[in-house]
């Protein structure tokens, strides 16, 4: 009987343990993106954390109808990477970032509504800054 119990309580350690480094800690995917740094902020009510907004080229269509800009929404966790994007706002950028399957708090901000594809898009460093080109002033 003591085995039994002590399998079924590993097991569920087991399982609860790997669910949540499956959903919060394993990253899911990771990337490059490019466009104007149109927002990047500090904000936050408990856990303060670094926020911004890359307007990409070209338009996407709304959920309902319409189009919309691309925008990509995403936090940064790394306070050096957050320095260096505090003072290039209204540049041209390009950033690499890693994607995780669900938020954490302390990491920055969800924007599964808001971003194409889902899950906590954590950029991790600055590729290029740039003046922004005739290309993205033509929206």
């Amino acid at each position: 009987m003591r085995k039994t119990i002590f399998f079924i309580v590993t097991v569920i350690i087991l399982v609860g343990g790997g669910s949540v480094y499956w959903f919060y800690f394993n990253r899911y995917g990771d990337g490059m993106r490019e466009g104007i740094l149109y927002s990047f902020q500090r904000k936050g009510d408990v856990f303060k954390t670094f926020e911004g907004v890359i307007i990409q080229p070209g338009l996407r269509p709304l959920r309902q109808g319409g189009l919309n800009t691309n925008e990509f929404y995403f936090s940064v966790d790394d306070p050096a990477v957050a320095d260096s994007l505090l003072n290039v706002t209204g540049m041209q950028i390009k950033v690499h970032y890693n994607t995780y399957r669900k938020s954490l708090p302390w990491r920055g901000d969800n924007y599964n509504t808001s971003n194409k594809d889902k899950g906590q898009n954590i950029v991790d460093g600055i590729i290029s800054v740039s003046r922004p080109t005739d290309t993205y002033n033509n929206f």
